[in-house]
C-alpha cells in the first residue's frame, strides 16, 4: 500500500520519523516534509519539498506557494492509496490542496494532535469542521481528544481511532534512562518546550512564591524553551524579579538544541506541566523517555496520560497553592517513591506508549 505522509514539523518534532521507522514495515511510505528537515531513514522515501520557514515576506510567500504546487504535484503523480496529514503550516491553504487533489488519491487520514490550534482564530472551528468531515479516518492520542471531536464537531465515533503517542526512542535518550535516582539536597524541576500562555508559567511562578523561603532552598526550577511574542508576550523575567524568585528559578527563553536535550533532562528530578488545557503533550512523553516523573495539572489529558497519577503527582488545575503543595511533595519524595514512579513509567511505555504498537494500529487504520 502506497502512503504519503505530510509533516511540517520536522526537524523540530521527530514524531513522523519515529513512527515511520516502524510503519515502513507495513506499507510503502513516503514523507513530504520541509526542505530543511535533514532526515534520513532507509526504507522511507523522503520528499523534502515543503516550505522551509523564514526569510523576507515576499520571498517567503513565493517559497510557500511553490511548496504547495510541489505537494499537489506529488499527490497527482503518486497514485497513493492513503494521504496521511500529520501537521499543517497554514491549514487553510494546505486543506484546499487536499480537497482539490481528492480524485488523485484513495483515502484521507489525519492525526489530530490538537483538535483546534492552541491559539485558535475566528473561523478555525468552521475550517477544521469541514476538514474533519472530509477525512476518511481520524487518529487521536487519547480518549479526551476523541470525546472532543465527537461532542464539538459531531464526528462519528467509527471514524476516530485512539493511537497513543510513542515515547521517543533516540539512542541518547535511551542512555539517559540508565542513570539511577540519587537523593539530592536540592531537587531539580524543569518546564520544557515552547513558551505559550496555555502552559501556565505564571501559575508556576505564583506557586513557587507561595512556598516559604526556607523550604524553597530545597528546590530549583528551570524554564527552558523558545518564546515567540505573538504567542506569549509575557515578561516572565520581570515577574520572577518582582516575586524575588531569582535564586530559585532559571528562565531560559531560547531554542534548546536537540543535542543539548539529553544532558538537560538527565539532570532533572521532575518535569512540570502546570498547563491550563491541552489535548496531549509530546513533552510529557519526552519525560517518559528519560524515565522522569511529572508534576501535572489534573486536566483530562494528563489524568489519562499519567494513568491517574501513577507516573507522578497531579494537582488541581489553575490553583497555585495546589501546585505549591505538589512541588513540596515532590521535594520530599524518597528514593523508594521515585523508583515506583520509574517503574510505572516503564510499564506504561511498554504497554501503551511505544511506536511498534502505534505503527500496527496506524497500518490497521489504512487497511480498513
Amino acid at each position: 500500500m502506497k502512503v504519503l505522509m505530510i509533516d511540517n514539523f520536522l526537524p523540530g518534532s521527530t514524531y513522523s520519523l519515529e513512527l515511520g521507522r516502524e510503519l515502513k514495515k507495513s506499507c510503502d511510505l513516503s514523507i513530504f516534509c520541509r526542505k530543511n528537515a535533514d532526515v534520513q531513514e532507509e526504507g522511507i522515501t523522503w520528499i523534502p519539498q515543503g516550505y522551509p520557514v523564514g526569510g523576507k515576506r515576499a520571498v517567503a510567500v513565493l517559497a510557500y506557494g511553490i511548496s504547495l504546487l510541489k505537494l499537489a504535484g506529488t499527490i497527482h503523480r503518486g497514485i497513493f492509496a492513503v494521504v496521511h496529514v500529520q501537521s499543517f503550516h497554514h491549514a487553510a491553504y494546505e486543506m484546499e490542496v487536499f480537497y482539490r487533489m481528492r480524485r488523485y488519491y484513495g483515502k484521507l487520514v489525519c492525526t489530530v494532535h490538537n483538535v483546534l490550534p492552541h491559539e485558535a482564530r475566528p473561523g478555525d472551528w468552521e475550517r477544521y469542521k469541514r476538514f474533519y468531515d472530509q477525512c476518511d479516518g481520524l487518529i487521536v492520542h487519547n480518549e479526551t481528544s476523541k470525546a472532543c471531536l465527537m461532542q464539538q464537531f459531531s464526528v462519528p465515533e467509527k471514524k476516530i481511532t485512539v493511537i497513543a503517542h510513542g515515547s521517543y526512542q533516540n539512542q541518547k535518550f535511551q542512555e539517559s534512562k540508565k542513570e539511577r535516582y540519587q537523593d539530592k539536597a536540592v531537587k531539580q524541576f524543569l518546564q520544557f518546550g515552547f513558551i505559550r500562555t496555555y502552559k501556565g508559567i505564571d501559575i508556576l511562578l505564583d506557586a513557587i512564591a507561595l512556598i516559604q523561603p526556607e523550604k524553597r532552598k530545597g528546590l530549583h526550577v528551570t524554564i527552558a524553551g523558545e518564546q515567540f511574542p505573538k504567542l506569549d508576550g509575557t515578561d516572565y523575567m520581570a515577574k520572577i524579579r518582582k516575586l524575588g524568585l531569582e535564586p530559585y528559578v532559571s528562565f531560559c527563553p531560547g531554542h534548546v538544541r536537540e543535542e543539548d536535550i539529553p544532558e538537560l533532562l538527565a539532570n532533572m528530578d521532575f518535569l512540570l506541566f502546570p498547563y491550563r488545557n491541552i489535548y496531549g503533550s509530546g513533552a510529557l512523553l519526552l519525560a517518559y523517555t528519560y524515565g522522569k516523573p511529572v508534576v501535572a495539572s489534573d486536566i483530562p489529558a494528563f489524568c489519562e496520560e499519567t494513568d491517574g497519577g501513577r507516573t507522578g503527582i497531579l494537582f488541581a488545575k489553575h490553583n497555585p497553592q495546589a501546585l505549591a503543595d505538589a512541588i513540596l511533595e515532590a521535594v520530599a519524595c524518597s528514593e523508594e517513591q521515585m523508583e515506583k514512579y520509574r517503574q510505572a513509567i516503564g510499564e506504561l511505555v511498554s504497554e501503551k506508549y511505544n511506536w511498534k504498537k502505534s505503527a500496527v494500529k496506524t497500518a490497521h487504520v489504512y487497511e480498513t
